[in-house]
């Protein structure tokens, strides 16, 4: 399965976990600590809920929702080791606990350890003791997650299928059984769930773009195209359509008019439109803005191993293979799996110009070990070997 982006915020979570508050008797003090600790999660200040939360603990270690609020914090700022190591410690204190094995699951998804995830999240299931609502049915939202991410396509399908029946979501399922339809090979299934998904009343911009992508990604160019043309007929008036607005104009080509849409969209304060900005520079020859615009997303604080990628070869067209190689590893230091790929190669490439042939080798077999159907570097990699 080729790396979609597929993975969901963890968006559910708070208020899944204020709806347990006020049901323990602990201390005034622990419990004022705990609600002041999912008051900044709700205003999306992890470390400091991460900090109350851990205080509440320190106060009252006896309650396991703390150790569970403490793991969403912690999923939130990407330590997923420690948003584990509180499951633990809530499972010791209640091994019962529906909510910490589904907080499990979510942390193994985000580990990609699917296997697990699920495993997790059918023993979440295991505690609904025959009551099925609202939780149950996230549970199973998270499940169907981990079942797509894994290649488990028909029961990937057969989960989307009962959420959709039950109405859960049934747009974003759509789109979702959708792409394990197209994993499957069944195209047909695949554009009739895409037309459900875009039919829904929520449909987005965004939908349009992910379904376009998709579709894109596995050679249905023509249709992935049309997707995009309607969805510029979509009327809405949000702020983020601006940005969405240039992506749908960037991939049809027409940079005049997504400059214009990304242009908004900055001064907006969206980030994200300064990668897309700096790729539409590069690709006119416009290097040296396009430089400056990727330094600009990189002081925002942006985490892309793509931009440092679009920086390394820079860099490379200008011959200074040492910088090159900097961003490129700096990028694979992100571990950013949609650009791990050009950044591998390339990095292996960078040592081959800058005459370190064995490195070179080095790194381009291991290339083709991780990419075997990349038949431009099964060449290289063969070219390395005489050197």
């Amino acid at each position: 399965m080729k790396n979609m982006k597929t993975i969901k915020k963890f968006k559910y979570l708070l208020p899944v976990f204020t709806s347990v508050l006020y049901l323990s008797g602990c201390s005034s003090s622990a419990a004022s600590l705990d609600k002041t600790g999912l008051e900044y999660y709700r205003l999306g200040n992890y470390t400091e809920a991460s900090d109350s939360f851990d205080a509440a603990i320190h106060k009252d270690n006896s309650k396991a929702e703390y150790y569970i609020h403490y793991a969403f914090a912690y999923i939130e700022l990407g330590d997923y080791q420690n948003a584990l190591s509180k499951i633990d410690s809530a499972l010791e204190l209640d091994p019962n606990s529906q909510e910490a094995y589904r907080c499990q699951g979510i942390i193994y998804i985000a580990l990609n350890q699917y296997e697990n995830a699920i495993a997790s999240l059918e023993k979440a299931l295991d505690f609904a003791e025959g009551f099925v609502g609202q939780m149950e049915f996230d549970i199973l939202d998270y499940r169907s997650l981990a079942e797509l991410k894994s290649n488990q396509y028909q029961k990937a399908i057969d989960t989307y299928s009962i959420l959709i029946d039950i109405d859960y979501k049934p747009g974003e399922h759509y789109y979702l059984r959708g792409i394990a339809y197209l994993m499957e090979g069944n195209t047909e299934a695949a554009l009739s769930d895409f037309e459900a998904a875009l039919n829904a009343n929520d449909a987005t911009y965004e939908r349009y773009l992910n379904i376009y992508t998709c579709l894109a990604q596995y050679g249905y160019l023509e249709q992935a195209t049309s997707y995009l043309e309607k969805a510029l007929t979509l009327e809405t008036s949000k702020q983020e359509d601006a940005f969405s607005k240039g992506k749908i104009y960037y991939y049809l080509g027409n940079y005049e008019n997504a400059l214009s849409y990304f242009s908004t969209a900055r001064d907006k304060g969206n980030h994200e439109a300064l990668l897309y900005l700096g790729k539409i520079y590069a690709s006119q020859g416009d290097t040296n803005t396009a430089f400056l615009t990727f330094e600009q997303y990189v002081q925002t604080g942006s985490v892309s191993g793509e931009v440092y990628n679009q920086m390394g070869i820079i860099k490379f067209n200008q011959g200074d293979y040492a910088s090159a190689l900097s961003y490129f590893e700096t990028g694979l230091g992100l571990n950013d799996l949609n650009s791990k790929k050009a950044l591998l190669y390339n990095e292996a490439i960078t040592y081959e110009y800058l005459l370190d042939f064995d490195t070179a080798a080095s790194k381009m077999a291991a290339y083709v070990a991780a990419y075997p159907d990349d038949y431009a570097a099964k060449r290289e990699n063969e070219f390395l070997k005489t050197r």
